[in-house]
């Protein structure tokens, strides 16, 4: 059985077969993450198990904004969080953007870094520049930016975490999980 660290993705091998309960507990080496995990019957040779570790309403009426130009891309991302009963807004460029960050103080902002106006990199140094948004978790998307240097990049600029749009729903709604609940 294979499994996925909920905060950094990275996968592990596990044998079923040697544990001794219908759970097991595991810290991530490489981000340093404990989750738990259950184990079983059904799960076959090489199926990911991605651990709910939180439910909705433990991240439900948290303020997240969704800063994206593509207005279809925008809204698939709020069909996608719609279930995590959050309070969503939107915002169609970076400037727009900074403008709700600093009127709504989301506690995360989901951001497109190739945004007209002010980019995404911009962006964030501007939120990361702001004692009052320190709390503010940032999760940067891109399509044309997907490189492990554009991935770096946003982390040096001071995103919390990086995603390329080609995700899969549930992806996208552990990290936000994740990301509400750890600050990781």
């Amino acid at each position: 059985m294979i499994l996925r660290c909920p905060n950094c993705s990275a996968r592990y091998r596990i044998d079923p077969a040697k544990a001794q309960s219908t759970a097991v507990r595991i810290k991530c080496p490489k981000c340093k993450t404990s989750f738990t995990s259950k184990l079983s019957a059904e799960a076959g040779p090489g199926e990911d198990r991605i651990p709910a570790i939180e439910t909705s309403a433990e991240v439900s009426g948290r303020k997240v904004l969704v800063v994206e130009d593509a207005r279809f891309f925008r809204e698939l991302v709020l069909d996608v969080l719609k279930p995590l009963e959050l309070e969503l807004m939107t915002a169609d460029d970076g400037n727009e953007g900074l403008a709700v960050i600093l009127r709504e103080k989301p506690a995360l902002v989901i951001l497109d870094l190739n945004l007209p106006g002010r980019n995404g990199y911009t962006l964030i140094k501007d939120i990361r520049s702001r004692p009052e948004l320190a709390d503010t978790r940032i999760l940067a998307i891109s399509a044309v930016y997907r490189t492990q240097e554009d991935h770096l990049t946003a982390e040096k600029a001071g995103a919390d975490d990086f995603i390329s749009k080609s995700f899969k729903p549930e992806f996208l709604q552990q990290r936000v999980r994740t990301l509400l609940l750890t600050g990781k």
